[in-house]
């Protein structure tokens, strides 16, 4: 028999996966509802947290940082978060217990187990779309409720912002801001000189890869190894000349390849994904109170074995690297062994670098009160309190170090200043954020030639270009962000390095130059692909897949979301925001394409995840797009109505309202939003004006102004003279068409059409109004073959209604 779980208000049934409370569905995301269904079936007894993760991910590397997020939605879904856990208590060090009382009753044998992808999948016609209650509620600030879509705590780990911000700032795309949370890393340990000296190999291809560290036995006390002493030998080979690589990326490439059976032909694969002449492969065993450290050292055609002992895992480290550096020529033992403060700092950074929070936490808070109050241990707090999004305690605890650096504590001041850039951009605090990246750099470029890092100076100027996007300076963050990219790539971090491209492409499509951010997506597509970067291909995809919309590609477009949502099983935390963008970019394509039924579900996706209308810009206008387009003035006009124009919403948005209140007869809506309309500030501010030429054109075409409503439209036209927007180009060719035709002037609307019959086979906008423009002349033939056109582009619209642009 099944059963489904009351408790309180709820009512859980795990086999239709839908929790009610007093009969109403409470949205609640896959894991989420995974972890909530796992810690009722079992609760008789407490649920150890690698348990919980082994039952719900099905993996055993899932981060501190994750569970905690997915536990705190379970809480506030629930009512039961911050101190009350009269629900869900937590056990330190463990896990958790569910603690309520349980009531079990059968479960109906009706309750659909369907998703809403199979909803209406067979229906004839397209089901009217209709946005859930509290979208449409005229009372609810549209600011307010932006706020509260998410909470600061359920930021993914390594992300910049509260989700607040986040939404705000989630035009810039997901990379800008990741990016820059490596500014916050490990990365500032490394002053290293890009090329090294004495070393064999210098000037050519010299890179040496430490990967991350087999460790036996493989347990809870020692996983810390695996990438603390990688970091640490990495850093003791820069510190004699040797040109290292990033431990970001010998991370990536260690999930790659782990448990890989070291042929030469896997070895060569290897070397040649990385860029780098040697490899170090180590392995370290405990035996009793001792360790050995094996290094395996690869090439393109050798291999050599050195071993070393210690009496703990980074003194035979440091061992087997200086015996390396010796044999090769080389100052082995330049820096001192490592004391046990250096180690206890390794395990933090290991942690850290991890995702491993709540361990680093622990660390920490086991630390003596002197070692506190270090400069040092500061500033790693300060990354594990950014890691956890508590971005006010991490700006506290970076401005703490800094201040107790002594001046010749250079890196700690670097980083901790790099740390406070990046969360003064988070809390959106750009002129204190700019000062930061700025004294960051002053003090790398004032470092001696031995001491160069051409990665962190990489990273202060793709800061100073993220806040030049931010402030509508596109040019000038054009110009960081192509220094940047110059920077990272004498580095050697490909990754980064792709991101880096990202950004730039990114920047470049606000600037409208978008060709070249299609090749600057590409070649960060590349990268990412290589590497399996999810996170970072899937947004890049997202961002692809919406510049071939503005292209006027929507076929292509479909294809590179397909290859995006694909990825999102395998992101962290559900993909988060990532998800939520790829969605919204598919169903922006649909109804590009007319597949009304297929946009309805992946809207009703949105809404199970808890995404509403009234919180989220890119929703609501996508939900009025599509009303429009079943031909739901009224319930258009409805969400238009539903709430101010939220600030920075966008152009799309405002095009949307402004159509809505006209079809349904409301000018005085569609006069406020075109009063209310202000340029995003990331935006270049030409398409601005195009958009609000359209919606002006629109509106004196609704009021039978036709000479200023054929003005509006041809300005939008003259300031897309460049041909590089091709929907922008589309929106005014089509409106300047369609008012040409309202008046007769059918010489003039054929030859608007025929600039825009290079569209004709791929946008059903022009293909409508080349059928409208030969019915007009009375041309049967030509009208026979737009109407074939029409047909096979419209999908499910109805032909009878004119297009919304």
């Amino acid at each position: 028999m099944r059963l489904k779980y009351l408790f309180g208000a709820f009512e859980l049934d795990p086999a239709s996966r839908e929790l009610l409370r007093d009969g109403h569905p409470v949205a609640l995301r896959p894991r989420a509802l995974d972890c909530l269904v796992y810690l009722v079936e079992n609760r008789e007894r407490a649920v150890g947290r690698d348990e919980l993760i082994s039952a719900v991910w099905g993996r055993v590397d899932a981060s501190d940082t994750v569970v905690a997020q997915t536990l705190l939605r379970v809480r506030k879904a629930l009512d039961d978060a911050g101190n009350r856990q009269e629900m869900i208590r937590t056990l330190p060090r463990f896990g958790y217990r569910w603690v309520a009382p349980v009531r079990e009753v059968p479960a109906s044998r009706d309750a659909y187990a369907g998703g809403a992808d199979e909803a209406g999948r067979d229906a004839g016609t397209a089901p009217p779309y209709v946005p859930a209650e509290a979208d449409v509620d005229a009372g609810v600030p549209m600011a307010d409720a932006a706020e509260d879509v998410a909470d600061a705590a359920e930021t993914p780990a390594g992300a910049t912002a509260p989700a607040g911000k986040r939404r705000r700032l989630l035009r810039i795309g997901l990379p800008l801001l990741a990016v820059l949370v490596l500014a916050a890393g490990l990365a500032s340990r490394y002053f290293p000189v890009r090329h090294a000296t004495g070393f064999p190999g210098a000037g050519k291809n010299d890179a040496v890869l430490v990967m991350p560290v087999v460790v036996v036995p493989k347990d809870t006390e020692n996983a810390w190894v695996r990438l603390g002493a990688m970091d640490y030998m990495a850093a003791r080979l820069r510190s004699s000349g040797v040109n290292v690589l990033p431990s970001e990326l010998a991370t990536r490439l260690g999930t790659m390849f782990d448990g890989t059976a070291w042929t030469p032909a896997m070895r060569t694969k290897l070397l040649d994904l990385a860029g780098a002449r040697w490899a170090a492969l180590p392995e370290a065993q405990r035996t009793g109170n001792a360790w050995q450290v094996r290094l395996r050292i690869v090439d393109a055609g050798t291999e050599r074995w050195l071993q070393a002992n210690g009496d703990t895992a980074l003194a035979a480290t440091a061992r087997a690297t200086d015996l390396w550096l010796r044999q090769l020529g080389g100052e082995g033992g330049r820096e001192p062994p490592p004391t046990p403060v250096a180690e206890r700092l390794q395990r933090l950074d290991a942690e850290i670098m991890a995702g491993r929070l709540q361990e680093a936490r622990r660390l920490l808070l086991g630390s003596s009160p002197g070692e506190r109050a270090d400069p040092r241990f500061l500033y790693r707090e300060a990354k594990l309190e950014f890691r956890a999004g508590n971005l006010d305690a991490s700006a506290g605890l970076f401005q703490q170090a800094l201040d107790r650096a002594s001046p010749a504590d250079v890196q700690i001041r670097i980083g901790a200043l790099q740390g406070l850039g990046t969360t003064e951009r988070a809390r959106n605090r750009i002129d204190a954020a700019e000062q930061r990246f700025r004294q960051s750099l002053a003090l790398l470029e004032a470092l001696p030639p031995d001491r160069f890092n051409s990665r962190m100076i990489g990273l202060d100027y793709q800061g100073l270009g993220v806040i030049r996007a931010q402030r509508g300076d596109l040019d000038g963050a054009i110009g960081y962000l192509g220094q940047a990219r110059v920077w990272i790539q004498r580095s050697g971090d490909v990754v980064l390095l792709a991101a880096s491209g990202h950004n730039l492409g990114k920047a470049e499509a606000l600037h409208g130059d978008y060709l070249q951010a299609l090749r600057e997506f590409d070649r960060a597509i590349e990268v990412f692909e290589r590497f399996a970067v999810n996170d970072y291909l899937a947004n890049t995809l997202s961002e692809k897949a919406r510049l071939q919309l503005l292209l006027a590609r929507p076929a292509d477009a479909a294809q590179t979301t397909a290859r995006a949502e694909a990825l999102l099983p395998r992101l962290e935390g559900d993909g988060g925001d990532v998800a939520i963008e790829i969605l919204a970019t598919k169903a922006r394509i649909q109804l590009a394409r007319g597949q009304l039924r297929e946009a309805a579900r992946t809207l009703a996706r949105l809404h199970m995840g808890g995404i509403r209308e009234a919180a989220d810009p890119r929703l609501r206008e996508l939900s009025m797009r599509l009303l429009l387009a079943q031909g739901d003035a009224a319930g258009a006009a409805k969400l238009a109505a539903g709430g101010p124009p939220p600030a920075g919403a966008g152009d799309g948005l405002m095009l949307a309202s402004v159509q809505a209140a006209l079809r349904s007869g409301n000018l005085p809506l569609a006069r406020a939003w075109l009063a209310g309309s202000v340029p995003a500030g990331e935006q270049d501010p030409r398409y601005h004006a195009i958009a609000l030429s359209l919606g002006q054109a629109l509106l004196a075409r609704a009021e039978g102004d036709r000479p200023a409503s054929l003005e509006h439209a041809r300005r939008a036209a003259t300031l897309e003279a460049s041909g590089q927007a091709p929907e922008a180009e589309i929106q005014a060719g089509v409106l300047q068409a369609l008012i040409l035709l309202d008046a007769r002037q059918s010489d003039a609307a054929s030859a608007i059409m025929g600039r825009l019959e290079k569209y004709v086979d791929s946008d059903y906008r022009v293909a409508w109004a080349l059928l409208a423009l030969y019915r007009t002349l009375g041309d049967e033939p030509a009208a026979a073959a737009a109407l074939a056109r029409v047909d096979a582009l419209h999908g499910d619209r109805d032909t009878g209604i004119e297009p919304v642009l």
